[in-house]
């Protein structure tokens, strides 16, 4: 697979996640902490990389812990996982020896454009809010979000 193949096929598989990502967003904004003073949304794909990642809000503020746990059920706005032996969503897995571009790099800024959508889509939390990426080769740092 090329990587314009991996980048369209991976764009596709976010969009069908779409509403149930915004839908989750929209729930962290009802029932967002007072003390939330930031949120990050973390792109944090695997080590190795295979093609598995999750997309994830963290809140800053005092007492992280306490903050994410309130929004435990919402804050996983995408996530490839196992699932009776199968992986849910069916993303292409890869060897990394053998790809010709780097899938972490491609994950990232792939996605980071689903959150810029999802986000602006949701209309955000009514907090400063950002992006990033991890285990990638190109740390763009974090990226602002915008809210309807």
């Amino acid at each position: 697979m090329t990587k314009g193949e991996y980048a369209s096929v991976l764009q596709n598989i976010l969009k069908l996640h779409t509403q149930e990502a915004i839908d989750n967003i929209i729930n962290i904004k009802r029932i967002l902490p007072e003390k939330a003073c930031i949120a990050e949304v973390g792109i944090h794909p695997a080590q190795d990389e295979e093609g598995m990642f999750s997309i994830i809000v963290h809140l800053c503020g005092l007492d992280l812990y306490l903050l994410n746990q309130v929004i435990a059920p919402y804050r996983v706005l995408f996530d490839v996982k196992y699932s009776e032996g199968k992986l849910q969503p069916d993303v292409p897995l890869f060897c990394p020896e053998e790809t010709s571009f780097s899938v972490n790099d491609l994950i990232v800024e792939v996605s980071i454009n689903w959150v810029q959508e999802i986000w602006a889509l949701s209309g955000g939390l009514g907090i400063p809010a950002y992006t990033f990426g991890e285990e990638c080769s190109k740390p763009e740092g974090f990226i602002s979000l915008k809210s309807m």
